[in-house]
């Protein structure tokens, strides 16, 4: 209770000025255009501009225009420093303009016979809620049963919020939530019975908006404005991928007891990816922190979680609140352990001979044999041709010691003459 109360005192104090000028049937100015039918008694314009600029002007439907300094007697007039307060009585019939600055502040009222009520909207709403809306078109409060007014009549939902420019300047930022026809089709009743119906979703941030329900056709244009705070998701969900050894999805969801009963809580959903597989499921809520089991595929892939919340508030009100979606990824399996292989017991044989053992030693023992014969016999000649060369020198030194002396010279005699 203390958490919703901190947030309510911050949403009001958020910045949504010129509340005591507004009411909840002022109709939103868009492009400071607006069509005024046969059935308006009086229309009242509130114009805003920026502050020292000059007043604004209105163009009737025949092109003729409307002064601040020259107003028709039907015509009142009121300019603040900000502000151009344009009454009309009995204003002509057909599309209006008026030419001043606009950033969504503009507005248009009206008092006619014909107007569009509402189902009471609930003040506080949830970011993601399905609200549905019930408006009616009536006249002198009873139901239009003109077919040609209700033809055509779109009726359309949007947010209003307002905030700082860069400039500083306040705009109106609007968000749409939806438009419908009172066609007999999708959630709405009865066609051109003067009802409309719709559900929206409310995918906006929290904070403090305008509901603006309007409709429009050829022949008239009406708007219902309602004050709303959006408030966030009031429960927490975390989607967790499946580990290895489990292979299970889950999804934990925190509930928000300040807001919520816990044990009114139901959430329905589904699991499902992009090639066509998909499983549903539905849990309730068993405490505040809960965890759920989540249809988990054996395949490999990515996949996407889709929830809805129905719960009872603290207000007891009923709600519908789509769940944001999530995702989680199944991996491949792990690869299996490898097998574990027994040792094989080698056979250790007694060593002995091989035969190629016995091959290769015969012929390295012949290659032996054979390289020493040869280096034998090579050894002889060579040595033989050594002793050869030793006895061919001692032969020629002996040769050189045998010539005669010359002191032997005179013993020799000379042949006879």
């Amino acid at each position: 209770m203390i958490k919703t109360t901190l947030w309510l005192c911050l949403c009001l104090v958020l910045p949504l000025q010129a509340t005591t000028v507004f009411e909840n049937r002022d109709i939103p100015l868009i492009d400071n255009r607006f069509r005024l039918d046969h059935s308006i008694d009086k229309a009242t314009f509130l114009l805003y501009r920026t502050p020292g600029s000059p007043a604004a002007i209105l163009v009737r439907p025949d092109g003729s225009k409307i002064y601040a300094w020259d107003v028709p007697k039907n015509v009142s007039w009121l300019e603040t420093d900000e502000l151009d307060i344009v009454t009309i009585a009995n204003p002509m019939r057909g599309p209006w303009q008026a030419v001043a600055e606009n950033k969504g502040r503009n507005r248009v009222r009206i008092l006619s016979e014909v107007e569009l009520t509402t189902d009471p909207i609930p003040h506080q709403l949830y970011q993601g809620e399905r609200l549905k809306i019930t408006a009616r078109l009536s006249t002198k409060g009873e139901r239009i049963d003109l077919e040609l007014m209700l033809k055509e009549a779109l009726m359309n939902i949007a947010l209003m919020r307002q905030q700082l420019s860069d400039d500083q300047q306040v705009e109106i930022r609007r968000l749409e939530l939806g438009k419908f026809y009172d066609d007999g089709k999708n959630y709405d009743e009865y066609p051109d019975d003067g009802i409309f119906t719709t559900h929206v979703k409310l995918e906006a941030r929290p904070g403090k908006y305008e509901m603006v329900i309007s409709t429009l056709n050829q022949v008239f244009t009406r708007a219902q404005r309602s004050p709303v705070l959006i408030y966030p998701n009031p429960v927490a969900i975390k989607v967790m991928s499946p580990k290895d050894e489990e292979r299970q999805a889950r999804m934990a969801l925190v509930i928000d007891t300040d807001e919520l009963k816990p044990e009114s809580v139901v959430i329905s959903g589904k699991v499902y990816n992009n090639v066509g597989w998909e499983q549903a499921f539905q849990t309730y809520a068993t405490s505040e922190q809960f965890t759920v089991d989540l249809p988990t595929p054996k395949e490999q892939g990515r996949y996407r979680v889709m929830g809805t919340l129905l719960a009872t508030t603290l207000q007891n009100r009923e709600i519908v609140i789509d769940l944001p979606e999530e995702d989680f990824v199944i991996l491949p399996p792990p690869p299996p352990p490898p097998k574990v292989v027994a040792p094989i017991p080698v056979k250790v044989e007694d060593p002995g001979m091989s035969l190629w053992l016995i091959i290769l030693l015969s012929v390295s023992g012949f290659l032996i044999l054979v390289g020493s014969a040869f280096g034998f016999i090579w050894w002889r000649k060579r040595k033989a041709f050594a002793e050869a060369l030793k006895g061919a020198r001692e032969a020629s030194e002996t040769s050189v010691t045998a010539e005669p002396k010359m002191d032997e010279a005179g013993g020799l005699k000379m042949p006879p003459e």
